[in-house]
């Protein structure tokens, strides 16, 4: 059958279909799109998902086409999965014709409260972001919630629009029903920093939908403009006890969100021998207003970390910084380190009567440098540290001081004090021989015993077993194997043997000085350093 009209040829109209009322539970769901108007009739179709890939030609069918008042009307059916169609993903519908090829996008239309109104968001540049030849950097103008992907962006500048420089995306699906479009404009750096003022405007046909003027002054806090800033952060105390090796971070914040972070590149050197650091990055977090910080790690020994040697943390970043910026991280000279007294306090009376929370105080006093940590231990298990509080080192005199104190409190049940349990301040600190030291208390610590003369008498420490040290070291090489034991008689009271037993290890610690000059740690120190310990604990009757 041959049809006669008088039209001329002419590209289809291409409108979508979709789908209204459909709560069933079946896995997909049928959407199409309408072709009105065209002539001759010649047309096919094709369906692309949101990341322009075919569904498939066994997912969608053609409609026999009809001729309406001489041009014809074509229907195509595509069937894609109800879970996509629920995420308000895109599906594109494709017409191709003699006269004109033509695509529209399908999606599910939102049914959620019509109350919620576009916004407008804009990203600028931070001063280090006019870093090329030309002194150019870019605004970001994002606008959000359109009911409509039919919308255009317009630039202005002190009112006149601008027509150069601009790039603007296609209007996506935000997941909401509605739609986002991004716009980028090219501005000057002396248009910036003169505070001219630019505008975003949001229009559909005939109307503005949303609009927004700014300038330099719109983004500057009270302490100026954010610029991108390189700090230098030493390594903490806790950690190199625990780990023996020492975390040089580098943190640069004020990061543009829209900034490219593959052009970050960040180098930790060590000044003695020059030689760069294996560096690794954190991931990107949010600063909370709208830009982003970064923490680069180095890691070295320890015993590395000391006054005599200097770190560099070096950060490039083309697009954003004009120059590579630097910053050194030392360790602090503190002059001559102190080991801390620690103090251990009980509750007070009036807690214990309530009967409830009562508070164990551990008091760290007379010490330099100002870092240390801090671990509770009950009955010789680690505490929890959301339920006691350290303060940070303060300064034990309002003049310069080379001395500081802090304290740390744990917050236990009265029932667990009563019933007898041993609480363990543990402080760290470099000055402190083995770097750290540990002072017990429970509720008998401190009371006297009575006898049956009714008096109370200083109490005597027991020792009721033999104290044997004994170590096995190399010097040099493990052909020279050295081994050196102390040994001391079965004691029965440190009041009594305390005097011969250290006269007898001080005299066996000048041979092993002697003997081992290479040694980082003797055994006689140890020895000495555990019996005077021993000697300084709570007078109260405790056996070994």
């Amino acid at each position: 059958m041959v049809t006669v009209t008088s039209e001329s040829p002419k590209a289809p109209s291409l409108f979508p279909l979709i789908p209204s009322g459909d709560d069933s539970e079946t896995t997909d769901i049928a959407i199409g799109c309408l072709a009105k108007n065209f002539l001759p009739d010649s047309i096919d179709f094709s369906w692309d998902n949101q990341q322009n890939q075919s569904i498939g030609n066994q997912n969608y069918i053609k409609f026999p086409s009809i001729l309406s008042s001489g041009t014809y009307t074509a229907v195509s059916q595509a069937k894609v999965p109800r879970s996509t169609w629920n995420q308000f993903q895109l599906f594109y519908c494709k017409a191709t014709h003699p006269q004109g090829n033509k695509i529209v996008p399908v999606v599910q239309q939102y049914k959620g409260s019509s109350s919620v109104e576009p916004t407008i968001l804009i990203r600028a540049p931070i001063l280090d972001a006019f870093s090329s030849m030309y002194l150019n950097s870019t605004v970001t103008c994002e606008v959000s919630d359109l009911c409509s992907g039919n919308v255009a962006i317009r630039w202005l500048k002190e009112q006149r629009e601008i027509t150069t420089g601009i790039t603007t995306s296609k209007p996506v699906p935000n997941g909401r029903g509605g739609y986002t479009i991004r716009s980028k404009v090219v501005i000057t750096k002396e248009d910036w920093i003169s505070e001219k003022k630019f505008t975003c405007e949001a229009k559909t046909k005939g109307s503005t939908i949303l609009s927004e003027t700014f300038s330099l002054l719109s983004f500057c806090k009270k302490d100026g403009c954010l610029d991108v800033t390189v700090e230098t952060i030493p390594p903490a105390f806790a950690d190199m006890f625990q780990t023996s090796s020492a975390n040089l971070t580098c943190k640069i914040s004020n990061i543009p969100i829209d900034a490219d972070y593959s052009k970050l590149n960040v180098t930790w050197t060590r000044a003695s021998d020059q030689k760069q650091l294996h560096t690794v990055m954190t991931n990107f977090l949010s600063q909370g207003n709208e830009f982003y910080y970064v923490n680069a790690v180095a890691t070295v020994c320890a015993t590395e970390w000391k006054e005599t040697e200097t770190f560099t943390c070096k950060v490039t970043f083309e697009g954003i910084l004009v120059k590579p910026k630097e910053k050194t991280l030392v360790k602090e000279s503190v002059g001559e380190p102190k080991a801390p007294s620690v103090y251990v306090l009980p509750p007070s009376l009036e807690e214990l009567n309530l009967r409830e929370t009562v508070t164990l105080t551990c008091l760290i006093k007379h010490f330099n440098p100002g870092n240390f940590f801090v671990r509770w231990l009950q009955n010789e298990q680690p505490v929890s540290e959301s339920v006691y509080f350290t303060s940070k080192a303060i300064s034990e005199s309002k003049i310069q001081s080379k001395e500081y104190f802090a304290y740390s409190m744990l917050n236990i049940n009265e029932q667990e004090w009563s019933t007898g349990d041993s609480f363990t301040c543990m402080v760290g600190h470099e000055a402190l021989p083995y770097s750290s030291i540990q002072k017990t208390i429970n509720k008998n610590t401190g009371k006297c015993f009575k006898t049956s003369s009714s008096k109370c008498n200083q109490p005597k420490l027991q020792i009721d077993t033999l104290l044997v040290y004994s170590c096995t070291l190399f010097k040099n090489a493990p052909d020279k194997l050295f081994s050196v034991s102390f040994k001391s008689p079965k004691l029965t009271t440190m009041t009594e043997k305390a005097k011969e037993l250290l006269l007898l290890l001080k005299e066996e610690q000048k041979k092993e000085k002697v003997l081992m000059p290479r040694a980082k740690v003797h055994i006689g120190d140890m020895v000495i350093h555990a019996l005077n310990a021993l000697s300084s604990l709570p007078t109260y009757e405790k056996e070994y």
